[in-house]
């Protein structure tokens, strides 16, 4: 058992690596067939690991050896590697949540979709660092395209893991903005699947209001897949969806025609930097000149209160679940987090009630917007205002994911290019609730448009 949270900090290139994981599709197809070990990408994965830590920092818990995983090669996900965000409970691994007030913790059980992760024949080669609590203190972990830049947060090593090329598919949370907009940030495929979608038992609270398990990838088809694996409910996670559960496809709906996605005349986040414009834009083009028909829309007025809506929902809820803890021991509990619990603490309970109260309107009178007045598959929105802030204080800011994260709509995010600085730049695609494959589906059409791989290639030369 090795804690790994103090290595010291070399230069890190993702230049060589960047995307050399095999995808999930291809480890299948080798192991299945018999052309590679079960353990084969298991063990590439974990010495990948162990050998980037020292300059990457995605990890905060590698185990001495590689994990065994599946005794199926027919298991679904067996001989596949998975990493999994530190707030995520695993019952032979230390969950910590980047707080020295839980050193040492070990859960009895695993999370509920780490357990069906296993059960479906992954192997979990880590834990990966996370922000204090999946909020704002950072993690040593850098981003792999430049080490002098934040990989994001609050899932900031599931991403960079993923970006290096360790593991082909790493869990990661999202309360406000941790996974579409740190899967930005390092140019992979991030996903938050619609509230609910996967069990959050097992999961450490932030906001349970907003808290959802999401995922990382290299490609959409591997989330997809992966998705179909890991949905579902389970009896002792206590929150319900507060979206309307829609069971027929956009496709459906709408009949089989033109598909339809909305670009944003102006972002639900704020102003986004002229690069991260010009990206979206050229993918806008790129898609209309492929056969879809773009709209200019102006969100409904009460989309952009959403942002602040989400962050009184999650300050109250995170001073219940950590309130104690930062009475008992203050000195044990970053600046970031006591702040965030006395501004919960400080609200007015009917201002958090009448937020609680017109979540679920909202995310009605959205769907309805989406699906029925602008009769739009998607939304085409900036994950972020570009790309990464320099320096590793700093994880970014989460406004142009939170509307998404408030109204428990899924959202994925694809990379389309790099920005001034030679970082990563993404696009993200909301669609309706309870539609997450159509969601997919169209993300993978809309990921083989966007030119990645070409200038993937093109930087590296």
């Amino acid at each position: 058992m090795t804690s790994l949270t103090d290595a010291s900090m070399t230069t890190f290139s993702a230049s060589s690596s960047i995307g050399a994981t095999a995808s999930i599709a291809r480890i299948r197809t080798a192991v299945s067939s018999g052309e590679a070990a079960l353990g084969h990408y298991v063990a590439r994965a974990y010495d990948a690991a162990r050998e980037s830590q020292a300059s990457l920092h995605a990890f905060c818990y590698l185990p001495q050896t590689a994990p065994a995983g599946a005794v199926d090669a027919a298991a679904p996900l067996a001989g596949v590697p998975v990493a999994v965000k530190d707030v995520i409970d695993t019952a032979d691994m230390p969950t910590e949540f980047n707080s020295p007030a839980y050193t040492g913790r070990r859960p009895e059980q695993d999370a509920w979709v780490v357990a069906r992760l296993r059960a479906a024949g992954a192997s979990i080669i880590g834990k990966t660092v996370t922000t204090e609590f999946a909020w704002r203190k950072p993690g040593p972990t850098v981003n792999p395209w430049n080490d002098g830049f934040t990989p994001g947060g609050s899932s900031s090593g599931s991403a960079a893991a993923v970006a290096a090329g360790i593991v082909p598919l790493a869990l990661g949370t999202q309360t406000q903005g941790s996974v579409i907009r740190p899967a930005a940030y390092c140019g992979i495929v991030g996903f938050k699947p619609t509230y609910g979608a996967i069990a959050r038992t097992g999961v450490l609270p932030l906001g349970w209001s907003l808290d959802h398990v999401g995922m990382f990838a290299t490609n959409v088809a591997d989330v997809a897949y992966a998705l179909a694996l890991i949905t579902g409910v389970d009896a002792a996670d206590p929150h319900v969806s507060h979206v309307p559960h829609v069971q027929q496809s956009a496709t459906t709906a709408r009949g089989t025609g033109t598909r339809r996605i909305g670009v944003l005349r102006k972002q639900a986040g704020g102003d986004i930097d002229p690069a991260q414009q010009a990206a979206l834009d050229r993918l806008a083009a790129q898609l209309a000149q492929d056969g879809v028909e773009i709209v200019q829309v102006d969100l409904p007025a009460e989309i952009f209160e959403t942002p602040g809506h989400a962050l009184k929902l999650m300050s109250v809820e995170a001073a219940i679940t950590h309130g104690g803890l930062v009475d008992r021991t203050p000195e044990l509990v970053s600046e970031a987090m006591r702040g965030l619990v006395e501004e919960g603490r400080s609200l007015p309970a009917t201002v958090y009630a009448r937020i609680k109260a017109a979540q679920m309107p909202m995310a009605h009178r959205f769907h309805d917007w989406l699906t029925r007045a602008m009769a739009l598959d998607a939304l085409l929105v900036a994950p972020a205002t570009g790309e990464p802030p320099r320096g590793l204080d700093y994880t970014g800011d989460a406004s142009f994911c939170a509307p998404w994260t408030f109204l428990g709509v899924p959202a994925v995010t694809v990379p389309v290019g790099f920005g001034p600085a030679g970082l990563p730049l993404g696009a993200q695609l909301v669609g309706a609730a309870h539609r997450d494959a159509d969601l997919l589906t169209l993300a993978e059409w809309v990921e083989a448009r966007t030119g990645w791989q070409r200038a993937v290639a093109q930087r590296q030369g």
